[in-house]
């Protein structure tokens, strides 16, 4: 997807927003706007996370917490269940189990011919409340910290086209590799030395193919809640979280329109571990 309205304000409610109205996100649902330049987001408004700190932060293998902005709990796994409270961003929480609740994330579209089996799942906390899974991060068994302490050390990515990868580099050494779906033949993904840009991350994105500069005869498409996105150029072209691609997809096939699709854990975890101005290498 290119050229989208870089959208941003972050203060996901825990329990995600619902298709319309959705106030757990403590605004409305993003509208696309002109790009490059970057545009006040509309409802529902996340707001830009900080980079994350220069030391190792207490994010161990095993642990939960809110990724994206700050979020709100709900009484019941829906956007129209009551407000029971509030986390911060970053902020560890204690899951007790996982419900089927509002598929927040799909919402009234009905474009998409392939919906994940987590766009439904809500996380129950141990006070009872329940938040939107897509919004809490859980670091894996065999998985690095994406907030390590890197002693000095250069934090970059890298992009494989051939084999649809993406690494989180400390260095020289790779500390995550994700399978990720790339920009197709007609569409593809633009080699060479980026940079995420400075007003670039964007925690909820609307992307259409008309803010990307597209004829309705070259490309049709408008996919609303696109969450996690890194631009690494003013063309439209990053790295996020993309749902509307079958699982298989991810490492074989490239099928977007320019940007880096990766799916929800490794979206959530090249966020932790991406900043502004961090060098993004894109090679054959």
């Amino acid at each position: 997807m290119r050229r989208l309205a870089i959208i941003l304000s972050l203060a996901l409610a825990l329990s995600v927003v619902s298709a319309a109205g959705c106030d757990d996100l403590l605004g409305k649902n993003p509208t696309p706007t002109p790009p490059p330049t970057a545009t006040a987001v509309p409802e529902p408004t996340p707001t830009e996370a900080p980079p994350p700190p220069s030391t190792e932060p207490a994010l161990t293998p095993g642990m939960s917490i809110v990724v994206g902005g700050e979020l709100r709990t709900r009484g019941d796994p829906s956007t129209a269940g009551q407000v029971t409270g509030v986390v911060q961003d970053g902020q560890e929480v204690n899951v007790v189990g996982v419900v089927q609740g509002e598929n927040w994330l799909v919402g009234s579209q009905t474009w998409v011919s392939t919906t994940p089996a987590w766009a439904s799942e809500w996380l129950q906390l141990d006070n009872g409340s329940y938040v939107y899974g897509a919004f809490v991060f859980r670091l894996g068994l065999d998985e690095t910290s994406p907030l390590l302490d890197t002693g000095g050390r250069e934090k970059w990515i890298d992009v494989n086209i051939s084999t649809q990868t993406v690494a989180a580099m400390v260095g020289d050494q790779a500390i995550h590799i994700a399978l990720a779906t790339t920009g197709s033949p007609s569409f593809p993904t633009p080699k060479g030395t980026h940079y995420i840009e400075p007003d670039g991350r964007i925690v909820l994105e609307r992307m259409t193919a008309s803010q990307a500069g597209y004829s309705a005869g070259q490309a049709q498409y408008d996919v609303e809640r696109v969450l996690f996105v890194q631009y690494f150029d003013r063309n439209g072209d990053g790295l996020h979280m993309n749902y509307w691609r079958p699982e298989e997809v991810y490492g074989s096939v490239a099928t977007s329109h320019g940007c880096v699709g990766l799916q929800l854990h490794d979206s959530q975890y090249f966020w932790l571990f991406g900043a502004p101005g961090m060098r993004v290498e894109i090679h054959d």
